[in-house]
């Protein structure tokens, strides 16, 4: 009877710990996802901005055409982080600042994802400013 009352407390820690060590690395593993993804559409949308700045009449476009070149900036972005994200997380997007004459862009990307065990929801979040002066 002590025998299978040790074996049973052994494999209830031996679980413990396995659930332990699966949060933590699913948790570094979906931050390093969303890092990893952000800088390559982000590469992406900064090389289609280039053309914008290229331009040479950007600077007299008024500020409609403005929030439209922003807004398809904004979309492209969003397609290219989709296609490099593979998790099942929901991943939100935000233009937190962008000053198109100074270069400026700045976004937020927030990943909500359930952890394996347990039930409960996980968040990473990912800042990244980019500057072409």
């Amino acid at each position: 009877m002590r025998g299978v009352i040790t074996c049973s407390g052994i494999i209830v820690v031996i679980a413990l710990i396995v659930m332990i060590h699966a949060s933590i690395t699913g948790n570094n593993i979906r931050r390093d996802e969303v890092n990893r993804s952000l800088d390559s559409a982000m590469d992406f949308a900064f090389d289609r901005m280039g053309d914008v700045y290229a331009d040479k009449y950007f600077t007299t476009y008024d500020a409609g055409k403005r929030q439209q070149i922003l807004t398809d900036l904004m979309e492209e972005f969003c397609v290219v982080l989709s296609e490099r994200v593979a998790s099942d997380g929901n991943v939100t997007v935000k233009l937190i600042d962008s000053d198109l004459d100074r270069g400026l862009f700045q976004i937020g990307v927030t990943e909500e994802y359930e952890y394996p065990f347990g039930g409960r929801t996980g968040k990473c979040y990912y800042e990244k400013t980019y500057s072409f002066n």
